[in-house]
């Protein structure tokens, strides 16, 4: 892991370090589920645990970076370059996360601009994201890295009868 600014660390995540994932993600977990969409979310991710297992079994074409801030894990980007629903090669960001606490400190910045050096060299044309609804902080986040709304992706569960 290559020092970036102080106290924090960038760098790919090891497979040692699955506890940590785990906790990491039960941590988010617990944050999207207060949020307008996150249950749902949450659901098509998969338990924490199973997300974890996921992410530390990720193939060639998947990227998955993490960062600490003061030793401890704040941020962590999991992608894979998929075909997407018009058939286009793109990098879809099933998981992009930083602890509350650990905003403000350049570690999305950090984990975003090292997805972008990795999309760059995988003959992708595009970085997809999905945010939550009414989450400002991840939509102005995207916005000043230069991603765009191209569509909103609406929901309704329907009771069977």
């Amino acid at each position: 892991m290559n020092e970036q600014g102080s106290g924090v660390k960038l760098g790919p995540f090891g497979d040692g370090a699955l506890d940590k994932l785990e906790e990491f993600l039960a941590e988010i977990s617990g944050e999207l589920a207060l949020r307008r969409g996150g249950t749902q979310l949450l659901g098509e991710l998969g338990h924490p645990t199973e997300l974890a297992r996921k992410i530390a079994n990720a193939g060639e074409n998947s990227f998955v970076f993490a960062m600490t801030l003061n030793n401890a894990l704040s941020g962590l980007i999991w992608a894979e370059i998929i075909l997407n629903e018009f058939g286009e090669r793109v990098c879809y960001v099933p998981v992009f996360a930083v602890l509350n606490d650990a905003r403000r400190h350049g570690v999305g910045a950090n984990l975003f601009s090292a997805l972008e050096e990795w999309v760059a060299s995988r003959d992708a044309t595009a970085i997809e994201f999905t945010t939550l609804p009414g989450d400002r902080h991840t939509k102005n986040f995207c916005e000043a890295n230069g991603l765009i709304a191209r569509s909103l992706k609406m929901y309704k569960p329907i009771k069977s009868s």
